[in-house]
């Protein structure tokens, strides 16, 4: 039998790793109108160490709000095949739509804009044009508040995505908020196998168990403070960022 050859075997082995899941995301971000790139780096704020984000994709849209902002995206790529993601999910998140919009890392300019506009909206008791953006709400009733991989019991891999992407967009915020900018940081999970979404109805025993292409998760990063995580198949991705766009 005659061996592989060293394209086979750099296939095989690239089919096990999470580079062409990263490469992937990267050209559906830059068909949705979007500047990216890979491997920028933060400072962690818990360890104080360097890392990496997989990738950053940048939505530069002057005129999308009153104030506006720029939205940049923070991916973390995971690439699972053979395992799916389950979004446990309740109906009851405790957040108000303008809540949502409040839980993701902006730099100081773009907090102090977008506050002004929501606590306008509530005066005038008009809606607000950027709480009711696709980007800040679920696309259901269900809001997750946690994330894990099924068939495994370890859950390292969920819980430092979370934490990876979330601490991303935090530590990122912050660095650039000395630069006048404003910008929201918006914390996704890119998957490239099955997501389903669980959930317990009232007076029911059982749970009910939906396939999703996206949903949004409420991570707890301190106490009494959340960050909105979506959570996105990467065939649900080029349509999720549409709307982002």
């Amino acid at each position: 039998m005659a061996s592989a050859s060293l394209e086979d075997r750099v296939r095989k082995w690239l089919s096990d790793q999470g580079y062409p899941l990263e490469m992937r995301v990267a050209r559906i971000t830059g068909a949705a109108g979007a500047g990216w790139d890979h491997g920028r780096v933060y400072l962690d704020p818990l360890t104080g160490k360097t890392r990496e984000i997989d990738l950053m994709g940048y939505f530069d849209r002057a005129t999308w709000s009153d104030p506006p902002f720029s939205v940049h995206v923070i991916f973390e790529c995971k690439h699972t095949r053979d395992k799916p993601w389950i979004l446990f999910c309740t109906d009851r998140p405790g957040i108000r739509p303008s809540g949502f919009v409040r839980t993701v890392p902006a730099t100081t300019h773009a907090n102090k804009a977008i506050i002004a506009t929501l606590k306008e909206a509530h005066r005038t008791k008009d809606a607000s044009p950027i709480a009711s953006m696709d980007m800040f709400r679920p696309p259901g009733e269900l809001v997750g508040f946690n994330l894990a991989r099924a068939h495994t019991d370890n859950q390292d891999t969920a819980f430092h995505a979370m934490r990876g992407v979330s601490g991303a967009a935090e530590a990122t915020a912050n660095n650039i908020s000395k630069h006048g900018h404003a910008v929201m940081y918006l914390p996704v999970i890119v998957i490239d196998s099955p997501l389903m979404q669980c959930f317990l109805p009232d007076g029911q025993d059982d749970v009910e168990l939906t396939e999703i292409g996206r949903g949004v998760l409420l991570y707890p990063t301190g106490p009494g403070s959340r960050t909105l995580i979506h959570v996105v198949t990467v065939e649900a991705l080029p349509e999720f960022l549409g709307r982002v766009a």
